[in-house]
Order: structure tokens, then sequence, then C-alpha cells
């Protein structure tokens, strides 16, 4: 991310700083020469291959998960929509545990639904984790976000119940719970007001008994709608910290870097606390058409910025180290709210007048068949610069000098996943569906390796592997200093998604 890139320079600034810059480079396994560009604009670069996809029971983990929310409100099918994510390879599945609907009849529990729900997902090698919340209306006056409060013992006492209940019946098939869903907004928070400290007291109470009923539970609080830091402060300072394992973000917002400083400042304020606890990034979305409830944030939507806008979060997220990111969800909903007419087209399939994939669908089939395992942050430095521009070791050295600085609009992402090292590049500008496009040199200093042998570009939008024509590895061979190495990559397209540079070995 740009920030990132920024103190990823000032680190290698620091250890160039001792070294003298007056030695000349050599092109490995050629023979020496200076570097050199013409630096002609990006040429239309050579398809070799399609991505091959791949089923979630072909890959073994993944940071990506896909939102299979409302079915407690039966906003769709299951036995519709599952059969899609036989090939979508993702291997989280959120879903709301539906108090209201497994009681309709008070006392009596109808799991039906639920076991369908669960057992959908498990049998198609996705991991499903539960969203347990919202009330019941045989004992409250609502079902969505009302809560049951200590001061209704009747209702406090059948949630209890309920609860228990749950972690029992899907022992050894969930092993995830999140307790309740965005506790700081008032329409998922009622009867009252918002409150930080009753939202703790309901996790303090709650998670004891999936813990006793499920040893191998995992328990997930917070579940905040965006990242309200007043609201986020007084939930650790009322013990949250000493009862979740994880805790859980939904940051909507129209440029999904918007909250790359944020997610940093959270996981430095968690760890005044307990460092142990993980941070994931639990729902996020973005409509595929106008006129979406739901969402709050700037437009214009279309399926293609939509799906633009998918793959920069999940690649942002992977970039912050978050184990598990999210996106809302698998399927558009029609009447949401209930009653209201309304539809959400935050889903990556369409639901109506029959199921079809979007763009999105397609876009996260790709990324999921490249990137999975247990993803995280490569130790890397990424400088880039205007490829009208000539990349040359002039300008290198003005790198290594300081008197030039990474072009502040191209943002980064370098990987380590089981399908090899990946470094992921993108302009920050606003998703449009004619975006500016434009070439860049990329300069990579690989501090785990020595970057790519034999380096393709992945299009995550079309699912084309590209040639990388102009590439080129530099060393200092110990010449007067620490070997150095970079890697430069020439004339690569950039555009307002994110595009891929991985081993031809492991995508061809």
């Amino acid at each position: 991310m740009k920030s990132t890139m920024e103190n990823n320079r000032r680190t290698f600034l620091k250890t160039l700083s001792l070294l003298p810059l007056s030695a000349s480079f050599e092109l490995k396994g050629n023979a020496t020469e200076s570097i050199s560009s013409s630096g002609n604009p990006a040429a239309a670069l050579k398809k070799i291959g399609s991505i091959r996809l791949k089923k979630p029971t072909e890959i073994k983990s993944s940071p990506f998960g896909i939102g299979c929310e409302t079915l407690d409100r039966d906003l769709w099918k299951p036995k519709d929509v599952y059969p899609w994510m036989d090939n979508l390879p993702v291997k989280w599945g959120r879903l709301q545990t539906g108090w209201a609907r497994v009681e309709r009849e008070k006392g009596k529990y109808d799991w039906g639904w639920l076991d369908e729900s669960v057992d959908g997902l498990v049998s198609r090698g996705v991991k499903p984790f539960f969203n347990v919340g919202y009330g019941n209306t045989n004992y409250q006056a609502g079902e969505v976000g009302y809560y049951p409060s200590a001061a209704d013992p009747v209702a406090n006492a059948a949630w209890q119940k309920f609860v228990v209940a749950v972690a029992k019946r899907y022992k050894g098939k969930v092993q995830h719970y999140e307790i309740w869903n965005e506790p700081n907004l008032s329409g998922f928070w009622k009867p009252d007001k918002p409150d930080p400290k009753k939202y703790v007291q309901l996790v303090r109470e709650t998670a004891p008994l999936i813990r006793k009923s499920n040893p191998n539970a995992i328990i997930v609080g917070g579940v905040v709608s965006r990242m309200p830091i007043t609201y986020v402060q007084e939930l650790f300072k009322e013990g949250l910290g000493e009862l979740i394992d994880i805790f859980s973000f939904h940051p909507y917002t129209t440029l999904p870097e918007a909250y790359t400083e944020r997610t940093k400042a959270l996981r430095q304020f968690i760890d005044q606390y307990n460092p142990k606890i993980q941070i994931w990034q639990g729902e996020n979305g973005f409509p595929s058409d106008p006129n979406s409830t739901g969402f709050i944030g700037e437009g214009p939507w279309t399926e293609t910025i939509q799906a633009k806008i998918m793959l920069r979060r999940l690649l942002t997220d992977c970039s912050l180290n978050l184990p598990m990111t999210l996106w809302f969800l698998i399927v558009d909903l029609h009447d949401y709210p209930k009653g209201s007419g309304n539809t959400n087209y935050k889903g990556i399939l369409r639901q109506k007048p029959e199921i079809k994939p979007k763009i999105a669908y397609k876009a996260l089939q790709h990324l999921g068949s490249l990137v999975h395992g247990e993803v995280r942050s490569r130790t890397a430095i990424v400088h880039a610069m205007p490829g009208k521009e000539a990349a040359t070791e002039k300008e290198y050295q003005a790198f290594g000098n300081g008197v030039r600085k990474s072009l502040a609009t191209i943002c980064t992402a370098t990987l380590n996943t089981d399908n090899g090292p990946v470094l992921a590049y993108w302009s920050d500008q606003r998703a449009s569906d004619n975006p500016t496009t434009d070439s860049i040199h990329l300069f990579l200093w690989d501090w785990e390796g020595r970057g790519f042998t034999d380096p393709v570009l992945v299009d995550l939008l079309s699912g084309e592997i590209l040639e990388i024509p102009d590439k080129q590895k530099s060393s200092d061979e110990g010449k007067g200093r620490v070997e150095a190495e970079a890697q430069i990559f020439r004339q690569l397209p950039v555009s307002d998604y994110p595009m891929l540079i991985m081993e031809k070995s492991k995508v061809v």
C-alpha cells in the first residue's frame, strides 16, 4: 500500500545510506552492461495462457470468505445458490444462526434449514462460521437487532438456552462463533441505543456458554460497522480483550485503501490489551447496480466496478496480514429489508430473473485459484515510476539516494502463498468502467529471496496470463559493498484494479 511502500522506501534508503553508490551493476546471466530502457509506452503483451480455475476442495486453506447471510430471513435458497459455490475457490462462509427461524414455536427448535446451510458448505470444502445474533418475537418486541437484555430474565434465559443448543449441535462442524452483528449501529442494537458496556456484557455472558458447549470454539467479537474509534476504545476498556480470540470489523467505503492506516492503528491499539487477538475483515461489499440498499458510499455502480473494488479490498487485506477477509455477499437480496421492496445488489450472483454470475464472481474465481494457503505479507520493497520515462541505473541510484520517490498513486501487495510469491499492483484512482490506463516500471527488492525466476503477468478480470518481455535482474556482485539485488519490470500496464506478477511455473 502507499504508506507501506513509503515505509519500505525509508528502510531501503537507510540501508543504502551506509554504502557507496558508485558501483556498476551486472545483469545476471548476461554480459556486463548498464541498466537501460527505451522508456517507450507499454506495448500489448502476448497472451500465453489462462488461469486454471480451482474448486474449494482443491485448496487447503484461503484467506477469502463469502457471505451467506440472511438465510435466517429466508431471502434465498441454498439449493439454488450453493451449486455455484462448487467452483468458487474460497474457504470461509459466514452464516447467521437465526434464533427466530429455529424457534418459531416457543420452546421447540427446527434445525432443518440451518443443517442444510451448514452441511451444504462443509460438503463443498467451505468452512462455515456462525454469526450468533438477533432476537425472537416469542420473547421480544422484534427480531433483527433486538438483543437479549439482562433486564429481561425470561428472554435472556431463552437466548442462553438457544446458544448452548447451537454450540452443541454443530460441534465438529462450526468452530468460529461471532457474537452479534454491528452492535454500534442503532438498526442492529434494539430497543435502546448502542452501548459498548452492554455489548461487552452480552459477550461476557454468551462466550463462556459457547466455550463450555464446544471446547474448541473460537470467539469473534466487536463485529463493528466501519471503524468507530470511540466505540472500539470503550469495548476494550470494558474488558472485551479478555473474552475474544478475534476482533472483526466491516470496512465499508468507496476506496478500499482508505482503511489501510485505520487497520494498522487498530492492530496497535489491540496489542495494548491482548496481542494474541487476530483481526478479521468480516464483512465488506460494493453494489453492482444503482439504488442498492445497505450501502452509503459513492458510485458509480456497475458489475465491472464492483469486481475491481472487490479485488482491491481482498488484496489490501492480505497485505495487512488479515487471516480472513470476507466479501458480502454470495447473491443479491430482494425485498431487503423484508417488506421494503428494495434490493441489495452486493451479491456476486444475480438472483432474478434467474441466478447468473456477475463479473465479480469470475474475478473471485481467478483470485482464489491463484492466491491461497496461509497467505502472509512478504518482506519486500517495491518502487514504481512512470513508464514514459527510462528505467536505468540512474533511476536506481536516485531511489537509493532518496532524491526520487515511488509513485504515490501506485498500491502494491507482496505476498507469500501456497502458490509461490505474488506481487500485486494497481492504481489508487477511483474504479470506473473507463479508467485511465498507463504504463509503469516496477523495481522490486526481495528480502526473502531473489525475486521471480520466470515471471508472468496475470489479469484477474480477464483471466489471461501474459508474457512480461522486459524484465531484468541486477546485482552489485560484492563490488565494494554488501551485495544488493533489484529486479526490474518495465512497461507494465497499470489500471484501477490489481494485476499479479507470479512465477510462470505456478500458473501456466
